[in-house]
């Protein structure tokens, strides 16, 4: 039902009315259990619930325990590809919001270092504030990132080219392999076919024409932009620069990234 409404209102133009209007019943729905949580545990930095809405939903138990379990599953499937680093891996996550699953990081075992980096200047705000231990950086519209080249072990991007405009997608594929070490491995999530709901006929066409297309939305980089793409044509874009190690499609597996195409590539 929400798809519904969502898609009527994006018809109507009217899609940042829908977002305050599903940022309020989120807010209600969750106001109990977020108070109790909240004094269950009370020294832990939860940013605002906006923000939490914007990148998550506003169900604060879950937004930590999922995004724990994240970092957990990322590192796991990451982990047959590359070898252990004496000093630990040096990881990005790209894309990092609010440090859902930035702030789990560390406290894997492979990695040694981390690097959070988003283009929402008040998120990265909180996040160098509140989350210590962590580099965090504001990243441009469009790269370059302001990091030297090859430096990352372990780049992630969870949820992030679904939210990029089709036309920025080669250039940040481009600049991630640019900031990936020599041998390093790259962990990404995309809309594909288990999203076919989300488009009419024309979006459809368009998309197994140009491999990519995106819904648009007044703010770049926000939830209510959504970008899909075509596995078949992705692939052949990835393949001029990397080795696609793994790809596991959302539709046949919906536990791997909740019903996104996940990819692990290697910089070639």
């Amino acid at each position: 039902m929400r798809r519904i409404v969502k898609s009527l209102f994006r018809r109507c133009g009217m899609l940042p009315l829908f977002d305050v209007l599903h940022f309020c019943g989120d807010f209600l729905m969750h106001t109990p259990q977020n108070a109790f949580f909240r004094l269950r545990y009370p020294g832990r930095s939860i940013p605002p619930l906006r923000w939490v809405h914007e990148t998550y939903r506003c169900d604060l138990g879950r937004y930590w325990e999922d995004g724990r379990m994240t970092a957990d599953e990322v590192i796991g499937r990451i982990r047959p590809f590359l070898s252990q680093h004496p000093e630990g891996w040096n990881v990005l996550d790209w894309g990092c919001g609010t440090g859902r699953i930035t702030r789990h990081l560390p406290d894997m075992p492979e990695v040694g270092s981390v690097t959070g980096a988003d283009v929402h200047a008040g998120m990265i705000g909180w996040n160098q504030w509140h989350l210590s231990g962590i580099r965090f950086i504001q990243l441009p519209d469009t790269p370059p990132v302001p990091l030297p080249s090859g430096q990352f072990h372990v780049v992630i991007g969870i949820s992030v080219l679904t939210h990029i405009p089709a036309d920025r997608q080669r250039v940040w594929l481009d600049e991630m392999h640019r900031l990936l070490h020599p041998a390093g491995v790259f962990l990404f999530t995309t809309h594909g076919s288990a999203f076919d709901r989300l488009m009419n006929r024309t979006e459809r066409d368009q998309l197994h024409e140009t491999g990519c297309i995106t819904q648009s939305y007044p703010e770049s980089g926000h939830r209510m932009m959504t970008t899909l793409h075509d596995a078949r044509i992705l692939s052949s874009w990835l393949s001029e620069s990397f080795e696609i190690l793994c790809m596991i499609e959302g539709k046949s597996d919906t536990g791997a990234a909740g019903g996104q195409d996940l990819w692990i590539l290697r910089r070639r």
